[in-house]
């Protein structure tokens, strides 16, 4: 230990004395060199272990470091070509899934025309038979106007045109097939 303590204050003194002289030259550069040998041999002798546990430790966390990073960046570039390829591949995926929705349509399209055919066809059926039966009941009932104006017209005429005697004449005929037909 007091070697130590000895050869630090000699190293400490040393730039002391290399400031004092005449101004340098070579035998500054040399006095440094020395002061820097002596330095290092000081540094190596006493701390020299604990200094080479330290660098070695010191290199294997980079060495550590650097095969993490080297695993990072693989997994990063497994991503990237596995993004890349997906990226590829979705030109062609929104390809396909635009001529699926497009054929979807088509049939949705398809499908809703055929309803709207059938159900026109539908509607036009019972339209004509809702004619053809408004038709049937209009022709019946202008048929019984027809009858009841005919039948009031020929009452009319024939009240008109029928005399009293002709009326007992027609009243004694029907009591005459009344009675035939009462005997038989």
């Amino acid at each position: 230990m007091q070697r130590l303590t000895t050869l630090w204050i000699l190293l400490a003194a040393t730039p002391a004395f290399a400031e004092g002289g005449e101004g340098g030259g070579w035998s500054n550069v040399i006095f440094h060199a020395i002061n820097l040998a002596l330095l290092l041999f000081v540094i190596v002798r006493f701390a020299g272990a604990k200094v080479k546990v330290g660098l070695e430790d010191k290199a294997s966390k980079v060495t550590h470091d650097i095969d993490e990073a080297q695993k990072l960046h693989a997994a990063a570039r497994a991503r990237l070509d596995e993004y890349e390829q997906r990226m590829a591949g979705l030109d062609a995926e929104i390809a396909e899934l635009k001529a699926q929705y497009h054929a979807q349509g088509v049939a949705e399209r398809d499908k809703l025309i055929a309803e709207a055919t059938a159900e026109a066809a539908r509607i036009r059926k019972e339209a004509e038979r809702s004619a053809e039966l408004e038709f049937t009941r209009l022709s019946a009932r202008l048929e019984a106007e027809v009858v009841d104006r005919a039948m009031d017209a020929a009452e009319q005429a024939i009240r008109e045109k029928l005399t009293p005697a002709d009326q007992r004449r027609l009243i004694a005929d029907y009591l005459t097939r009344l009675e035939e037909t009462t005997r038989s």
